[in-house]
């Protein structure tokens, strides 16, 4: 390498590093002026600004900061694509059920359900069937099946009015996004399955207000009250729970 390669490299980095010098100390001596002088603030804003627009044209310069991200769209359906439904936001718990009477329903060693409030819940195309089915626990709930392909693609428990609606997860176009948070009622578990150490799993149930975050509680009391307030609500919730 020549002397004079050599020389200029060395000086690039000599003004480099007395830029970033001279820099922190300007960034120093402006912060006490600041502290000083109210009105230095505005004087040192409108000339960084006047630095920036000699440096970007007007007409590229940023106006306003990017906006919030939209909740993403997760969109699904049955198997001939009579329906389709999108949830409107991140489910606000995800879990796999080990019971036998999900077992049955699916035909599978557990249930994957993603429960959405019905507030953020759409169908997109289609009118489902729903199915009413008895559940172990003497209740009872209803599956949404196309009345084509009769393919399941969520429950409402309780009654057709229900806050939340458990999406099977395996109906989405991208099922692989909503990985379980929970296993519940492993008891009944197959014993060929074997679940990730990592996961919370529940021999029955598991207590929702310990076991969700707390912004999923704040979801549904929301999608509750919302369900609560519209015409008849109560006397609807009334009989729903006698029948139950």
């Amino acid at each position: 390498m020549s002397w004079p390669v050599l020389f200029l490299g060395v000086t690039v980095n000599v003004v480099a590093v007395l830029m970033s010098v001279a820099l922190v100390c300007f960034a120093r001596a402006a912060t006490n002026a600041i502290g000083r002088r109210p009105g230095f603030a505005a004087w040192l804003n409108r000339a960084v600004s006047a630095i920036g627009s000699s440096v970007m044209p007007p007409k590229d310069m940023p106006t306003k900061c990017p906006a919030q991200a939209e909740p993403p769209s997760l969109d699904g359906g049955c198997a001939c694509g009579a329906i389709r439904y999108r949830m409107l936001d991140l489910p606000m718990f995800v879990h796999c059920c080990h019971c036998t009477r999900c077992q049955r329903e699916t035909g599978g060693p557990f249930a994957h359900h993603a429960m959405i409030e019905f507030t953020r819940f759409k169908i997109l195309q289609g009118e489902p069937d729903f199915v009413l089915v008895p559940t172990d626990s003497g209740g009872k709930h209803w599956v949404a099946r196309c009345p084509s392909c009769r393919t399941a693609m969520w429950n409402e428990h309780g009654t057709r009015r229900a806050v939340t609606r458990y999406v099977r997860v395996g109906t989405l176009d991208t099922p692989d996004a909503l990985p379980p948070q929970a296993h519940i009622y492993t008891r009944s578990k197959q014993s060929w399955l074997v679940l990730a150490a990592e996961i919370p799993a529940y021999r029955a149930y598991y207590d929702a207000a310990k076991a969700w975050p707390e912004a999923s509680l704040a979801r549904f009391r929301l999608a509750k009250a919302a369900r609560a307030a519209e015409p008849g609500g109560a006397t609807r919730r009334t009989a729903a729970k006698s029948r139950t």
